[in-house]
């Protein structure tokens, strides 16, 4: 804009004209004063400076150099359709040596009436705009340049003094919203990476204020209480058990641990490991409240227990016959029963070996140092040794014990003759022992698919009381001993098979009618165990 030359008489148009524009110069100001202050975007912050400073001052052309902490450029925008320009090699020498440099280094405004003239102004190679006037700005903050404004025009003195004072103002307001809309943009990116990881976590996670107003809760801690979007606005209408915590919490001004149990259906419960811990500050309290999903260490702690209980009964009773009949082997002076004392000791023995065996392959599958000594084995043939070995077994209780074959053709399988040994022997071991004088067990084999899979079947029905449908879903837990604790066994030989199954790659089921019987179901993949590869 050109300026009135110096010792020149001014006409009231002129007049008129230069108070004209001084208002809109403030109203220019006073606008953008306006808008700064509820601009929290930074984009949008830079795309306004651009848009209003050169509308206002009819400059073709400008440009936002954004610095960061460093006097790093982290951002280049251009007036041209108000686009992020992408840093080239030559831009990065302006930034060396043009006048953007100068600019940053002396923190003050640059008015170029004439860039052929000054040599701090570098012309783009590529530029189809002949640029002779240049107003560049710093955007200052205290000492700290946010950035440089860069105005240009292909007219010679364009550019005024008035101008440039104006443009010095407007850096100012630019540069506190740059610095606001940066503490914004920090705040934001910080909480999304806290949301992120509270999110993530596996932990419940709510944050209230000191009036019980939830004001972050992550999905963990919805699902721990069954509550679906939208988020409850308050603490009462989450759980009342929580709210009563969260009072008492209050009361000592402290950090608060308890354990609480949530029903989340009628049928399971979660136990919850529930903690407040307080956040003070001057101008409000919030608190923190974590809840920790125990309910499997206390199912754990459960077990442990009971299975310490079991444990000590199965190893107290052989142990005490052990000792007994040693004692009457002792003092026995028919010799017709000292053969029945040792066969009582060396049974209550082998009830201790086979114990103690359960407790060591269940440590060596836990360590994952089981070992396996595969080869290949006619499965058909061990199964009909196995029937023949314990049919005299199940004729001394009067009961049949059967073997079914397969009719179709089955290869031999790699595998560890011993580990499959050894859940058959279960299996056939629990039939024989629940199915009443007079009853059947009958083992079979067969080829079967699954899920489009040929597989080997492997099946123990027997026709003994049968297993009720709750204990059906928890039998192939660990230490659990059906609805009969009283009966010997460890409650790990189930558990066993079906680890040792998912060793070999197979499955196990089970179908029971109570009064009927019941009939455990093995399946072994085929082709994991034709090949030895």
């Amino acid at each position: 804009m050109a300026a009135n030359e110096p010792g020149q008489v001014t006409s009231p148009e002129d007049s008129y004209q230069r108070l004209r524009t001084e208002y809109e110069r403030l109203q220019l100001l006073y606008s953008l004063a306006q808008q700064f202050a509820t601009m929290l975007s930074l984009p949008n912050v830079l795309q306004h400076v651009l848009s209003a400073t050169t509308r206002f001052t009819n400059a073709v052309r400008g440009s936002i150099f954004l610095y960061g902490e460093y006097d790093e450029v982290q951002m280049h925008l251009l007036s041209e359709r108000f686009q992020q320009a992408r840093l080239t090699p030559f831009t990065n020498r302006i930034l060396r040596e043009g006048l953007a440099s100068w600019v940053l280094k002396h923190r003050q405004s640059a008015l170029i009436a004439d860039t052929n003239l000054d040599e701090r102004w570098i012309d783009y190679p590529s530029d189809t705009l002949d640029v002779r006037s240049v107003l560049c700005v710093p955007l200052l903050r205290g000492r700290r340049v946010r950035g440089v404004l860069t105005l240009v025009h292909p007219e010679i003195g364009f550019f005024t003094m008035d101008d440039e004072a104006l443009l010095n103002v407007i850096a100012q307001h630019a540069a506190m919203a740059i610095e606001n809309a940066q503490l914004i943009a920090d705040i934001n990116d910080e909480r999304r990476k806290f949301e992120g990881a509270f999110t993530a976590m596996e932990e419940g996670l709510i944050l209230v204020d000191g009036d019980g107003r939830i004001h972050f809760v992550n999905p963990q801690a919805l699902a721990f209480f069954a509550v679906t979007p939208p988020v409850p606005e308050h603490l009462n209408e989450l759980s009342q058990q929580v709210l009563g915590l969260f009072k008492e919490a209050q009361q000592t001004g402290d950090s608060v641990r308890a354990e609480i149990v949530l029903e989340q259906n009628p049928t399971t419960d979660l136990a919850i490991h529930i903690a407040y811990i307080p956040i003070f500050s001057e101008q409000e309290d919030w608190w923190t409240i974590v809840l920790h999903d125990i309910t499997r260490l206390k199912e754990y702690d459960r077990l442990k227990t009971q299975f310490v209980a079991n444990a000590s009964h199965e190893l107290r009773t052989p142990l005490a016959n052990i000792k007994l009949y040693a004692r009457l082997a002792q003092q026995v002076k028919a010799k017709t029963k000292l053969p029945q004392y040792l066969e009582t000791i060396a049974s209550e023995a082998g009830r201790l070996e086979a114990i103690v065996e359960d407790l060591l392959t269940l440590t060596r599958l836990d360590s994952g140092l089981m070992h396996s000594s595969p080869e290949w084995v006619d499965i058909i043939e061990l199964l009909r040794n196995l029937a023949q070995t314990y049919r005299p077994l199940a004729e001394a209780r009067e009961q049949r014990l059967i073997f079914q074959e397969c009719t179709s053709n089955l290869p031999k399988l790699w595998l560890a003759p011993d580990q499959f040994m050894r859940v058959v022997v279960n299996l056939l071991s629990n039939a024989l022992k629940f199915t009443p004088t007079g009853g059947t067990v009958t083992l079979s084999v067969d080829r079967q698919t699954q899920a489009g899979q040929a597989g080997t079947l492997i099946t123990v029905a027997d026709t003994g009381p049968g297993i009720a449908p709750e204990h059906q879903q928890r039998l192939f837990e660990r230490f659990y001993r059906g609805s009969n604790p009283t009966e010997s066994g460890s409650g790990l030989g189930l558990a066993i098979v079906r680890e040792l199954l998912a060793l070999m790659g197979g499955t196990i089921s089970v179908a029971s009618t109570v009064g009927q019987g019941s009939q455990f179901t093995c399946w072994l993949p085929l082709e994991q165990h034709t090949h030895t590869a």
